[in-house]
């Protein structure tokens, strides 16, 4: 088996020739291939070079999960509150990348979006941190530069793929509508008091979103050329909301955004952080062999084996605090205990538990890339 087929596999619940690996790698393989952070999310050949690098010293992987590598306008252009980005204006050159989180969003605008259509009211928000947005050469330019980014992203995902690397997601990224309001707009704390202040016109103001975030998604599949997307959720989990809560509000939209990708042959990677451990039984309402859920170490993934190993591929785990704190024969131990107790019947995926910590130990990183050729069934 190739990388993609390895991959496709084990998606659709079946048993590769091994377990593949495919970590979130490009924040470490920056450090460690000698560039800063900066230039891995603003220069697509440099972060290249150091991603080179990194598997060569370290071990070959299957594929690149969701990479922030050549990134860096877009991320800039696309949200209201912009990140802190390394490199710019104040910020060292090799510091993190963070979002920031801001309330940019009044409470009486639930019923506003309808009003104004989605889209418009999205690019007035985004027009907060980038006036020139404005205009509409300050729009055709500011455009320009997304699409001429993301064509360099595309022909490095085409590049690697030659090379028997597979790019899981690429920029396919996409929000539930009450992940997107939580995250980027409202703010946490707001969020939940509108939960219980203004249920009826929270879940309008989702109804609304809904066809657009669609609509965002599927362009970002037709620009990549990859039938997969990444569906980042953590405001919606145990950690924050109730069980009824999520019954309410969220497993709604997780069930038709989920169902809507798969009806078009695209396959639903729930990239969840924090706890989902209470919610994994909703999760077989959602399309049998066609998601992956992929956990970031904090949700119990062996009882995610226990309770959907026969449903839904499963992809985690490796620890960041193991990859940055352990010792290798220590990573190797947990790898093993995940290949063999999660991955021995197919249907898994070895990972980080989200993204490989940027100062991880490179002995250990590559004791979790090596251990599904030692340990394999």
């Amino acid at each position: 088996m190739d990388s993609r087929e390895r991959i496709e596999t084990a998606i659709g619940l079946g048993k590769p020739d091994r377990v593949p690996v495919v970590p979130i790698i490009d924040f470490f393989s920056a450090r460690y291939g000698g560039i800063s952070q900066h230039d891995m999310l603003f220069d697509m050949r440099k972060a290249d070079q150091a991603l080179e690098k990194t598997l060569r010293d370290l071990g070959p992987i299957d594929g690149l999960h969701l990479s922030y590598a050549g990134l860096g306008r877009i991320m800039q252009l696309i949200f209201p509150t912009p990140p802190v980005m390394p490199g710019v204006g104040d910020e060292p050159p090799d510091g993190q990348f963070q979002f920031v989180e801001k309330t940019v969003m009044g409470p009486e605008e639930y019923l506003e979006i309808e009003k104004r259509g989605p889209l418009r009211w999205i690019l007035d928000k985004m027009k907060l941190s980038n006036p020139d947005l404005g205009s509409p050469l300050g729009l055709a330019r500011a455009l320009g530069r997304a699409a001429a980014d993301m064509a360099r992203v595309k022909r490095s995902v085409k590049g690697w793929r030659a090379r028997g690397v597979e790019s899981l997601v690429a920029f396919n990224i996409v929000f539930t509508p009450l992940e997107y309001i939580s995250l980027f707009m409202r703010s946490f704390q707001e969020f939940i008091l509108d939960l219980f202040r203004r249920p009826e016109e929270v879940k309008a103001a989702s109804r609304v979103l809904m066809p657009t975030m669609k609509m965002q998604g599927s362009l970002m599949v037709r620009m990549s050329g990859i039938r997969r997307v990444f569906m980042g959720g953590t405001r919606t989990s145990a950690s924050f909301l109730s069980p009824r809560q999520f019954e309410e509000f969220a497993l709604p939209e997780w069930k038709e955004m989920c169902e809507f990708w798969v009806a078009k042959g695209i396959t639903p990677v729930l990239h969840f952080d924090s706890d989902w451990t209470a919610f994994f039984p909703y999760l077989r309402e959602l399309p049998r062999g066609k998601c992956v859920l992929n956990l970031d170490g904090t949700s119990d993934i062996f009882a995610a084996k226990e309770q959907l190993g026969d449903h839904m591929c499963i992809m985690g785990d490796v620890p960041a605090t193991l990859l940055k704190l352990g010792e290798p024969e220590e990573v190797e131990e947990y790898c093993l205990r995940l290949i063999t107790e999660i991955g021995s019947d197919g249907g898994f995926i070895l990972s980080s538990g989200c993204t490989i910590p940027v100062d991880a130990k490179p002995e250990n990183v590559k004791a979790m890339l090596a251990s599904v050729h030692r340990h394999s069934p």
